[in-house]
Order: structure tokens, then C-alpha cells, then sequence
């Protein structure tokens, strides 16, 4: 598949009502550029094509004229037809819904003529039913597709007798530009292949090793271990937690851990606290000397420090609404409180630049955490100009992706925690320079009937573990079964530490085993069950690192079978390994088996809801 792709239609735009294709091959190439003019614009396509059958690409249109251009539409970042042939089936998972569908599976057989729409909800790239990752196979093979938009994008897909065209653009595009105005596409990213589970595999591991936050520190990069505390404390409370005095206890606390290597504080820390603090940079009257003595106190028992912003969203009674309106954006409902920051602002943007970099400069922050719990999409309407539709958008995406950019310059190696409401910012221009560190809000509450959270934390686990290499969230209790549904190569703690009862000790046997097995989040992740929210079956999956590797296997509380045999993957049958069973008490065996019987490992889990973890290598 794709094996032409230089001399296809790879992009696309509408001018003026004439269609403009796209084609590297008919454009000017100037190392990994291609560009071309239609009429006055300037079309640049940064092309680059990082490993084999792997491409990414962007499109960008400058108006090198003295006039406007005409108006802008249907400007499509992918626009290209791929061969199929048989059955033909798109698969997806949700995006972050806040329940029991955040990441579940997705799937949809293509017949001819079949036409499917797929958007964004209200401005946030993964928030809601649709996710901006997808794959398509038949019998010629299969690719992964993925999108980089933070906003509001769109794709569609037409199936015809032998091919799929796909196009991946923006929802609203209706435009013209100014003399020396540019816009971007959305980004656009293809891998191809053939079977679909070894293609995603490889998607995975290319978008780990070649553009992940990992990439760019030479793999040294880990998700937190982290204290997290705030759902815990914040709200019930608040007056012993949320202080310089609190802080720093909360830390002593977490040094009786002794495993961890973050300490994380999230929005308690600015003067009105939140949510209708955002906006103001001063620090609460309880932190009266900044953060300093807390970061500090954190650094002295070998921790990180890492801190929340929620730059973009402004309360109107914050210093910045009452002091800086123009940088502000109202949606024009009177009667909503908040107020969008400008990122296409030049004069807003410096100030926002200058002062995070200060904030986390003067405070000893070794890792920015950006949250962002609004829908943007009537901020940039109700300030579109007659005839530029989408461009604020536009300008406002690109912002934000400069505006962490500078961060990163400013603080090489530097890791930024992803965060929108949880995950609803995910597409793969945000997961090129942060981590998904709080992938759902499901992580904001603890596992009861009425949200199974482990059950869910599961299933999200194998839904996001398709695409994306690094994603993590929290777990309320060292208990096995819910601290292995939650753990990844990160887990947010969210214990109760500073209870007089709180024994440490019980805690640091289940997160030395995290330390244990988190490196190996970097090799190939296998599910070895399908993704269910029913709790009489089994749940697991594999990760395989070379020639070690471990599984998790769990018994849901109404599954009736206490045994299950699996299908292990990447296990050599011809060597023998050293396999550790850790049962849902942390009660360890280590014996010796064959690669042909670890292959078709039988797991026993006596108890309902329980789990177990085999951890394997070579010997």
C-alpha cells in the first residue's frame, strides 16, 4: 500500500471554488520540503518520511500577494486514496468520555459507497466519541492512520470498489488570507503494513523511538511515580492539605514510600483556588513564601516537582480578567465566567510565555503539567471576522504548540503532562511534546459499584495502547487488583498518606514491583482478551521487551472460571525462561518453563476479583 506515495495526491484545498491538489512529485523539493504556487499562495509541504512505510506531513498556505485570495476551503492536510481489496473494516476507539466508553473499541465494516464522517466535540481533538487515531484493513493489508489537531478537526473516508479516500482537515474552513498571512493543515500521519495487530505494533514503537517526548531524551524518559493527593484532600480536607505547612508534611509522608520520584501538586496552590482562581499568578495566602520551600522539600528527598497551570482558561474575576481583558476571548454568553486566553495574540502570547517560564524558573518545577476543562469551539466562532472562518483557530492551535515549544527550549528535557479534562487532547502534535499523565478524569475517583473504575482503567489501558507508547493515571489504593489496573510505565498515587493510619510499609512491596516491570512499557504491548465492560469475564494483556516481558491476568468479580490458558506473543519456544508469578497478595514463586509452555501459559486466579502478574526473560 502506498508504495507511490510521492506521486499521489497526498493533500488538498479548495481556492476560489477550484480544487487544488497536492502531489509531492509535481512540486519544487528542497531537502524535506516541497512547494509550489497556485495563483499568489505559496504551498509548503514539510514531508518527511521518518522510517519505511511510515509517513507524516504538513501542509502549510502563504498569500505572497498585495490582495486578499480568495476564500479557503475544504483545506484537507490528507486527502489520499489507498488500495483495498475484500473486506474492508475501519476500527477506532472512543475518545475520553469520562466513563466506562473512554477508549473502548471501535468498528465498522466498509462496504461500496459507504461514507463515514468523524469529528471532533466542540474543539478538543479526543474528547467524546471520536478519536483521532484510526486503522483501515482488507485483504491488501492494513495502515494506521492518526491526525495532529487540537482542535477541531474532521475526517471522512468514501469506499469504492478498490479504494478508501480518506481526508482529514478542519471542521471550519471558510477563509481568506491577508497579504503575508499563513495557516497550516491539520498534520497528517500514515503508517502501512500487514496484519493489523503487528502494524499498529510498529506504529507504536516508531512513534516512540522517533517522535515521542521519549525520542528526544534518548529513550531516558519515565512517566511518574508520583504522589497525588488532591481529589483525596482538596475538597474534604482542604485546610490541612492545602499550605505551605500541609505540603510540606504531605511530603514527609511521601517519604516513608521510599519508591517514588515525583511529588505532584495540582490546584491548590493559586490565590481563590479553583476553579475560580485560574487567572491569577499570585500564590494563595497559605503558600506565603511561593512554592519554593515545597519544591525544595521535595528535591531533599530525591523528588521531582511537578506543578498544574490551566493557562488557557480564565475566570473574569482573575488578576488577568481584571487587568488584561484584551487578552481575553468571551463567547459572547454573558453569563459564563470564563474567558478563553488568546494564543493568536502576539502581545497575550509573550506575556503568558514570560510568565510561565518565570513561574517555573523561580519555583524549582521540574515538570509542567497543562490542564484545560472548557470547550473552545464558541470562543473561536464569536470571534471569527466576516470571511476568515477558522482562521483564529488556526492561529490559537498554532500558538499553543509554540507556546510548549518554548517551554522545551527553555527547559531541555523537560517533560509536560498532557492534560485536558483527563485525555481530551490527544491527538499526536500534543503527544509529540507531552505525556498523557492523567489520561481520564475516571482517575479523580475511587473504584465503587457504581464506577469500576478498575474495570475501566483496564479497558482503557487497551484502547490507548494501540496508538500511543506512554500513558498513565491513578490509583486510590495499593490493594493488587486495582494498582495493576491502573499502572502503566506511570501511576498517580492518590493514597491516603497523611492518615494517622496509613501503614507505609504495606505500600512499598506493590510499587517496587511497579519499579520492576515499568521499563518494559517500552517494548510491544499484546491484548490477550478483548477490551469488555462486563464483569464475569477475565481481562489481560501482554508487553514484550526483547526477551523479557510480563502479563497481567485479571479475574473480574463475577468471572466463574478460576483458570484460563492464553496465547503469549514473542515468546521463543525453542529457549527456556525464568518465569516469577506475583499473586493478588504480592506473594511471589519463580520456577523455570519452556518457551513452548509459557506460550500457552494457563493462569490461576483462585479469588474473584483478583489478578495476577507473570514477569518472564530468556536464560
Amino acid at each position: 500500500m502506498l508504495e507511490k506515495i510521492k506521486n499521489q495526491k497526498i493533500a488538498s484545498f479548495i481556492l476560489g471554488g477550484e480544487k487544488i491538489d497536492i502531489i509531492p512529485g509535481e512540486m519544487t523539493i528542497s531537502a524535506d520540503s516541497y512547494s509550489m504556487m497556485a495563483g499568489d499562495i505559496q504551498i509548503v509541504l514539510d514531508f518527511m518520511e521518518v522510517a519505511k512505510d511510515f509517513y507524516r506531513w504538513v501542509v502549510k498556505l502563504t498569500n505572497c500577494g498585495t490582495e486578499n485570495t480568495a476564500q479557503i476551503t475544504e483545506f484537507y492536510g490528507m486527502d489520499l486514496d489507498i488500495p483495498v481489496s475484500g473486506e474492508t473494516v475501519w476500527e477506532s476507539i472512543y475518545g475520553d468520555t469520562c466513563n466506562g466508553r473512554s477508549y473502548y473499541p471501535r468498528k465498522k465494516r466498509l462496504t461500496n459507497g459507504t461514507t463515514l464522517l468523524r469529528e471532533a466535540y466542540r474543539g478538543r481533538s479526543s474528547r467524546g466519541d471520536y478519536f483521532p487515531y484510526f486503522d483501515i484493513t482488507s485483504d491488501l493489508g492494513s495502515a494506521v492512520f492518526a491526525l495532529g489537531w487540537t482542535g477541531q478537526w474532521k475526517y471522512t473516508m468514501e469506499k469504492n470498489a478498490d479504494s478508501v479516500n480518506i481526508c482529514m482537515g478542519f471542521s471550519d474552513c471558510d477563509m481568506y488570507l491577508a497579504p503575508g498571512e499563513t495557516i497550516r493543515s491539520v498534520g497528517a500521519m500514515v503508517y502501512t503494513g500487514g496484519e493489523l495487530l503487528e502494524t499498529r505494533q510498529n506504529f507504536r514503537r516508531i512513534f516512540r523511538e522517533k517522535l515521542s517526548p521519549a525520542a528526544k531524551t534518548d529513550g531516558a524518559m519515565h512517566i511518574p511515580l508520583s504522589l497525588q493527593v488532591f481529589d483525596r484532600y482538596f475538597w474534604k480536607q482542604r485546610d490541612a492539605w492545602a499550605s505551605e505547612e500541609g505540603q510540606l508534611h504531605c511530603i514527609k509522608c511521601a517519604d516513608k514510600l521510599g519508591c517514588l520520584d515525583t511529588y505532584w501538586l495540582d490546584a491548590a496552590w493559586f490565590r481563590d483556588g479553583f476553579p475560580n482562581g485560574v487567572g491569577n499568578y499570585e500564590f494563595e495566602k497559605t503558600f506565603p513564601r511561593g512554592l519554593t520551600p515545597v519544591s525544595e522539600a521535595a528535591k531533599a528527598i530525591g523528588l521531582k516537582f511537578m506543578l498544574w497551570f490551566e493557562p488557557e482558561r480564565v475566570h473574569i474575576g482573575s488578576d488577568l480578567g481584571k487587568y488584561h481583558p484584551e487578552f481575553l476571548l468571551s463567547d459572547g454568553d454573558e453569563s459564563n465566567v470564563n474567558r478563553l486566553y488568546n494564543l493568536a495574540d502576539e502581545t497575550a502570547y509573550a506575556w503568558l510565555r514570560d510568565t510561565l517560564i518565570g513561574m517555573i524558573r523561580d519555583n524549582g518545577i521540574d515538570i509542567y503539567r497543562q490542564d484545560f476543562n472548557m470547550d473552545p469551539i464558541d470562543f473561536w466562532r464569536h470571534n471569527d471576522k466576516e470571511g476568515k472562518k477558522g482562521y483564529l483557530e488556526n492561529k490559537y492551535i498554532t500558538g499553543l504548540y509554540r507556546l510548549w515549544d518554548d517551554i522545551l527550549d527553555a527547559f531541555p528535557g523537560m517533560m509536560i503532562d498532557n492534560c485536558s479534562s483527563g485525555g481530551c487532547r490527544l491527538d499526536f502534535e500534543m503527544n509529540m511534546r507531552g505525556v498523557p499523565m492523567w489520561r481520564s478524569d475516571t482517575g479523580c475517583f475511587p473504584s465503587t459499584e457504581e464506577r469500576p473504575t478498575h474495570t475501566w482503567h483496564q479497558n482503557q489501558t487497551m484502547g490507548l495502547s494501540r496508538y500511543l507508547p506512554y500513558h498513565a493515571t491513578a490509583t486510590w489504593t495499593e490493594e493488587a487488583y486495582t494498582l495493576r489496573s491502573a499502572a502503566t510505565m506511570g501511576l498517580a498515587c492518590d493514597l491516603d498518606v497523611m492518615s494517622d493510619d496509613f501503614d507505609a510499609e504495606k505500600a512499598k512491596k506493590p510499587l517496587a514491583e511497579f519499579h520492576e516491570i515499568r521499563d518494559m512499557w517500552d517494548g510491544d504491548f499484546y491484548p490477550l482478551t478483548k477490551a469488555s465492560i462486563d464483569d464475569d469475564v477475565w481481562s489481560a494483556f501482554q508487553l514484550a521487551d526483547g526477551e523479557r516481558g510480563f502479563c497481567l491476568f485479571f479475574r473480574r468479580e463475577n468471572a466463574e472460571k478460576a483458570e484460563n490458558t492464553f496465547s503469549l506473543r514473542a515468546i521463543d519456544e525453542t529457549k527456556d525462561y525464568e518465569v516469577t508469578l506475583s499473586d493478588e497478595n504480592y506473594e511471589r514463586t519463580t520456577v523455570r518453563m519452556t518457551g513452548s509452555a509459557l506460550s500457552g501459559f494457563t493462569a490461576n486466579i483462585p479469588c474473584r476479583q483478583a489478578s495476577l502478574l507473570l514477569i518472564y526473560r530468556a536464560v
